[in-house]
């Protein structure tokens, strides 16, 4: 009998430990699956748009931001601000002899790092929308400007008059813009760019008191090509939420030394009040009942 009880204790006590076993194996599983997070959510939709596919461009920006803010959560990202490494990355912690770029790279075990700043983020969005077809914009740039970098402006310009995208002017009465905007829409409804092409545009919305007409607007339109102050700024809307990069972003939160925000930023575009005026331009859609009017 005392056999018999004791080989059952055996048996008990195995199957306990097989199960605890298992639990931390499953456990140690999730907390993998949990260490990757969705902070931009893909685009799901079916595409709507001539010539240019706004789920291949909104899949490609959250791919990217997925992948920095995990990184730089985690551990440090590959991308970082072209300003953050002229501010920060070049300078030298006291007890150090490298400076802090230098030891963000050894950190990444030398792999190719990505210099990120407002334009080059928007072109990685409107480059995947447009697929082979942003070879001949590329020809387009370099006929006009020759090897000058792309600029909102510059690729606004081109989406206009090469691809029939739609520019809107979006201003308040209180900017330091808006007497000139105003009188130039009025004199051959065009946004002047100094010394460039200047850009046609199918209305002006004012800013202040047309909120809800831009929220109608931009609900209508997954993806936006846009720019602030004749090019200061570049930036793409995903339908009424402006998506931008900070050029002063750290690769991670121990190397914001500044105490800066993270190197991509969204806003709802209603709510971006930072600089004096916007011009947003929308592919044409298939179906032109739904065409980007209000």
């Amino acid at each position: 009998m005392r056999r018999v009880i004791y080989f059952l204790l055996i048996i008990i006590s195995t199957c306990y430990s097989c199960r605890q076993k298992n639990n931390k194996i499953i456990t140690k599983n999730n907390e993998i699956i949990d260490s990757v997070k969705t902070y931009t959510q893909p685009s799901k939709l079916t595409n709507e748009y001539v010539n240019f596919n706004s789920p291949n461009a909104i899949n490609r920006i959250a791919e990217i931001e997925n992948e920095y803010f995990n990184d730089y959560r985690l551990n440090s990202s590959k991308y970082y601000g072209t300003k953050w490494y002229d501010y920060v990355g070049l300078s030298m912690e006291l007890s150090d002899s490298i400076t802090i770029f230098d030891r963000y790279s050894i950190e990444k075990n030398n792999m190719k790092l990505d210099s990120m700043h407002c334009t080059i983020f928007a072109v990685k969005g409107l480059e995947s929308g447009f697929g082979k077809e942003f070879e001949i914009i590329k020809k387009h740039h370099i006929d006009i400007w020759s090897d000058r970098e792309y600029a909102g402006w510059s690729l606004a310009y081109i989406l206009t008059k090469h691809y029939n995208w739609k520019a809107y002017l979006f201003i308040s009465k209180y900017s330091d813009e808006y007497d000139i905007c105003v009188r130039n829409y009025k004199k051959d409804k065009k946004y002047h760019v100094w010394k460039q092409p200047n850009i046609p545009i199918e209305k002006i919305f004012d800013f202040d008191d047309d909120k809800d007409k831009i929220n109608s607007l931009l609900k209508l339109n997954e993806f936006g090509w846009g720019f602030s102050n004749q090019g200061w700024h570049t930036w793409i809307t995903r339908f009424d939420y402006l998506k931008e990069c900070n050029w002063l972003g750290a690769p991670a939160k121990k190397y914001d030394t500044e105490g800066n925000q993270p190197l991509f930023l969204k806003t709802k575009f209603i709510d971006y009040y930072d600089y004096d005026s916007h011009i947003i331009v929308f592919p044409p859609k298939k179906n032109k009942t739904f065409a980007n009017k209000v």
